[in-house]
């Protein structure tokens, strides 16, 4: 009885992927991702990101914000883990590597505008743009965290809680703050 279980139970998460997939692709690819693990690895995967679908975990919610034209700006590499409610930034490139964790609550901006009021895009016009994000191998961003354009996150890093990442994280460090500061180095 058992294996009759199992097998029910894969057709029928199939036939959802599909029919999700087939939906999407007449009406659009979804803002919101919201369904279980393997329809939203399906659904990334059907509007262009590279998504290792065999070993990626992906909890709902994401946020997929700048997407309207698909999600070819995200690479998510093996072993990577979302842990719900994440809002991600596609209007540049968002490239986690193999083994990266995200905490609930995560946000990855790739870019920055202050609500078209010329007075502060003139002045800060530095800070202005779009930049690609990187998080290394084995990094863990935990919750609550924002990471900003431009950033790149070093290899076995990890960005505390409620962090908000400013500058270029180092290979194997603890971050925390606001701005986020270096804590220790992990060796």
């Amino acid at each position: 009885m058992l294996p009759l279980r199992r097998y029910i139970r894969k057709a029928l998460i199939l036939i959802m992927k599909k029919s999700l997939v087939f939906v999407f692709r007449i009406i659009g690819p979804p803002r919101v991702l919201r369904y279980g693990r393997q329809a939203n690895v399906a659904i990334l995967k059907a509007f262009g990101a590279d998504v290792d679908e065999k070993s990626v975990t992906i909890h709902s919610p994401v946020v997929l914000h700048n997407a309207s034209e698909g999600y070819g700006n995200l690479t998510i590499k093996e072993r990577c883990r979302f842990n719900g409610n994440i809002f991600l930034d596609l209007r540049g490139r968002i490239t986690l590597e193999k083994g990266v964790s995200l905490g609930p609550g995560v946000i990855i901006m790739t870019h920055n505008r202050y609500n078209f009021n010329a007075f502060l895009e003139e002045r800060l016009a530095h800070t202005c743009g779009i930049k690609d994000v990187l998080i290394k191998e084995g990094a863990g961003i935990k919750a609550g965290a924002l990471i900003v354009h431009g950033i790149t996150i070093g290899k076995n890093a990890v960005v505390a809680g409620g962090a908000v990442v400013n500058r270029d994280v180092q290979d194997n460090c603890f971050v925390a703050g606001v701005p986020a500061r270096l804590v220790k180095e992990i060796k």
